[in-house]
């Protein structure tokens, strides 16, 4: 991975344990589901904004990885 790709997600990660009781994974499941209450109170497409960022990622993938994960 390169250095980008790993300083996101470690930025990521500090912000997903924070200062909460709660384990990683379920403050991103708590952080998703906030994301979609702010764009229904915005009239924001969550759905949208979700497969764009399914896309970056999947390019980034490509952009970085030279293993099995790069697509054809």
């Amino acid at each position: 991975m390169s250095a980008s790709v790993t300083s996101r997600a470690s930025q990521f990660e500090l912000m997903l344990v924070g200062d909460t009781p709660d384990n990683a994974f379920t403050n991103l499941i708590d952080l998703l589901a906030d994301a979609m209450h702010w764009c229904d109170a915005t009239g924001q497409d969550f759905h949208i904004a979700f497969a764009q960022a399914c896309r970056h990622y999947v390019h980034e993938l490509n952009d970085e990885q030279l293993d099995e994960r790069r697509l054809p």
